[in-house]
């Protein structure tokens, strides 16, 4: 059995939402003998819609790992952003997974070029810089958005899906996507690729459905983040300092 930490990378998610959100995440697993354990961060933003909040929720995300990282068999960043990736990857003892970054390697296996669809302008240039950090900007067609903001999303269903179904037209009608990338986690939590399955003949990726099954097969092959790429950090020295609370076992 493989448990899963999804970190949701901000504050003040309502009870209710986190339980559906675990509850839907677990319908994801392919093997359901797993379990995906939904748990927000202590301080941070209360939604990442742009390169300051990415930032801002890394320290937050950083401090959940430090205290419950060895509960766990795998971690989930749940932002669409991948929001502090890198430093988790390093950080962590356990393999973390980014939504975005193994959402766009699937869609590089069904496809040459993708699209995404987003939440605001705000989070575009941001979502760029992360691709090109990729090596993946040069398969991306375009990023578009949906015009309602991320705590909205819930409130809104028809609006969401009518702003998706429009900007789904727009990107088939260009002929230069192969697939579509969800590029928020609230969208892929409402499921909108379940709500307009019907509607549209182009794939569109879930990143809520991809990373946590890439999670359940990383740990089914005993692979996790490369040192060489992503050196250890020096638990005991943030030990003294900004994670007195650290657990420094090795798994």
């Amino acid at each position: 059995m493989a448990k899963v930490l999804y970190i949701v990378p901000a504050v003040g998610l309502a009870e209710e939402e986190k339980e559906r959100r675990e509850k839907l995440a677990n319908s994801f697993l392919t093997n359901d003998k797993n379990k995906v354990i939904v748990e927000d961060i202590d301080e941070g933003p209360v939604s990442i819609e742009s390169s300051a909040e990415e930032y801002i929720s890394v320290g937050g995300t950083l401090k959940k790992l430090a205290e419950t990282q060895n509960k766990y068999d795998v971690a989930i960043i749940g932002c669409a952003a991948d929001a502090g990736l890198a430093p988790a990857k390093e950080f962590a003892n356990i393999p973390v997974i980014g939504p975005l970054e193994s959402s766009i390697s699937v869609a590089s296996m069904i496809g040459e070029k993708f699209s995404i669809i987003t939440v605001l302008d705000s989070i575009v240039p941001s979502t760029w810089r992360t691709l090109r950090g990729y090596g993946m900007d040069h398969k991306c067609v375009s990023i578009e958005v949906i015009n309602v903001p991320v705590l909205e999303i819930n409130k809104s269903k028809e609006k969401v899906a009518e702003s998706f179904l429009k900007e789904v037209k727009k990107i088939v009608e260009t002929n230069k996507a192969s697939s579509i990338v969800l590029g928020c986690m609230s969208l892929a939590f409402l499921p909108i690729d379940e709500v307009v399955k019907n509607k549209v003949d182009i794939p569109i990726i879930n990143p809520a459905k991809v990373s946590i099954k890439v999670a359940e097969m990383l740990v089914s092959l005993g692979l996790k983040q490369s040192r060489i790429s992503f050196p250890k950090t020096n638990y005991k020295k943030l030990k003294k300092s900004i994670f007195p609370n650290i657990d420094i076992r090795d798994k």
